[in-house]
């Protein structure tokens, strides 16, 4: 593994938004806003960018509402190499025309994504509390008719976060998109801070194999477990019955570990009532994915349910290095603050896990310290070297290390057993 130097960084230019989205982390978290100062900026590019491929100038806020953004995306140019990329994601509400002729007629970006969850104005500025729908597609079709014309190759790009409200507007949205020169569209499932968010979901965490197996007991619900626990105490005490459940239950957990998988039950009742919406949500994303082929756009599209054995950390994969506003180095926008997550039918408490300080120490520094060289070389294989509470009946009945991402039941320090990026169910734009 190479551990020389991250291929590229994640700046947060701001953690501020001037939005208040109804899934957003900054509703559960106690950050203090900020710019990132761009004297801190300017040390980080001069010193890095030119060994890097890509710069992402974004982070858990709305990056052009840094009053230096348009400084910070020059500075950007000047330093990376010329086959270095510029990469943005924004709300699309301040990105103006004439701002925006700046950064791609003059500068020259290379990637600009807008977060559109649907092109029905009065969901979208329901789904987004405080945004302006009428400016943002304003906005948003502006650029789509200067991409044609830029300095250089540039790619837009559209970012929809699905939940039980919008999922349906999927197909729309691309072929809204092909009118607009649209290149990729980035789909996302929700990243459930709270129960209420949890609840609008619409995805599972059992692996998809462990799903299959016990799919069949729905038709028996909690009464398979109750009814195995009364049937193993009474054998304890001596009382013959038939084993009918607990037979069924031991034969299941056989089959699942054969193919190397857990069985959590307990989650897949709780989960009864998402089943029929995720084949609904399957049926939307095979027809989507029809539309998509057909303008030759490139839709990455989310798992619907997971796999324990095939995951990775997009961080780790694309050697992306995260700095936080206020220069503090995380390894992905997940732990970049401390916040709740509810997940797996528990809230979890998220700490946020610096690794070192931009303002203090170099890039290349923080990158090869043991700390964050031995977080990563453990996630180069996740899938055995870190459990997925998903499969677990324990962390749905409120197992210990599911409480917190600090340790996990492997003493790996932190843990991402829960992690919803790891898994393809959460997409992010890096």
């Amino acid at each position: 593994m190479n551990i020389e130097f991250p291929e590229a960084l994640q700046i947060e230019v701001t953690n501020r938004c001037n939005f208040y989205c109804q899934f957003c982390i900054r509703r559960v978290w106690n950050a203090k806003p900020l710019d990132m100062d761009l004297n801190l900026y300017k040390k980080i590019a001069k010193t890095n960018f030119q060994k890097l491929n890509r710069v992402i100038l974004y982070g858990l806020g709305e990056p052009f509402i840094n009053p230096n953004i348009l400084e910070m995306i020059k500075i950007a140019r000047e330093y990376l190499p010329e086959y270095g990329q510029i990469i943005i994601s924004t709300n699309g509400s301040m990105l103006n025309p004439k701002l925006a002729d700046k950064i791609i007629k003059e500068i020259g970006v290379d990637s600009i994504s807008f977060s559109i969850d649907t092109f029905d104005e009065a969901k979208l500025s329901h789904i987004r509390e405080w945004s302006e729908p009428r400016i943002i597609m304003k906005n948003f079709q502006h650029i789509s008719k200067i991409k044609s014309n830029a300095k250089r190759i540039f790619k837009l790009g559209i970012e929809v976060v699905i939940m039980k409200d919008n999922f349906k507007d999927l197909p729309y949205i691309i072929r809204k998109s092909a009118e607009n020169n649209i290149d990729y569209i980035i789909v996302s499932h929700v990243v459930p801070y709270t129960k209420e968010v949890f609840a609008r979901s619409v995805y599972l965490t059992l692996s998809k194999p462990s799903f299959d197996i016990i799919k069949p007991t729905l038709n028996y619900g909690w009464d398979l477990i109750n009814d195995a626990f009364q049937e193993l105490f009474s054998k304890a005490y001596g009382i013959n019955t038939v084993l009918k459940s607990a037979e069924i239950i031991k034969q299941l957990w056989e089959r699942a570990e054969k193919i190397g998988y857990w069985l959590n039950l307990p989650l897949l009742f709780y989960s009864k009532d998402k089943i029929e919406i995720i084949n609904q949500v399957e049926e939307i994303f095979h027809k989507s994915k029809d539309i998509a082929y057909e303008y030759q756009i490139d839709l990455k599209l989310p798992n619907l349910y997971p796999n324990a054995k095939e995951r990775e950390c997009p961080y780790i994969k694309k050697k992306t290095m995260v700095i936080r506003s206020d220069g503090l180095v995380v390894p992905c926008l997940e732990f970049m603050y401390s916040h709740t997550l509810y997940i797996n039918e528990h809230l979890k408490n998220i700490q946020e896990i610096p690794f070192g300080d931009v303002k203090k120490e170099d890039v290349e520094n923080i990158w090869k310290k043991s700390v964050y060289t031995n977080f990563r070389e453990v996630r180069q294989n996740m899938a055995t070297n870190i459990p997925w509470c998903g499969d677990c009946p324990y962390s749905t009945l409120g197992c210990f290390y599911s409480r917190t991402n600090e340790i996990d039941c492997y003493v790996n320090e932190p843990g991402c057993s829960e992690c919803v990026y790891s898994v393809n169910l959460a997409q992010c734009n890096i």
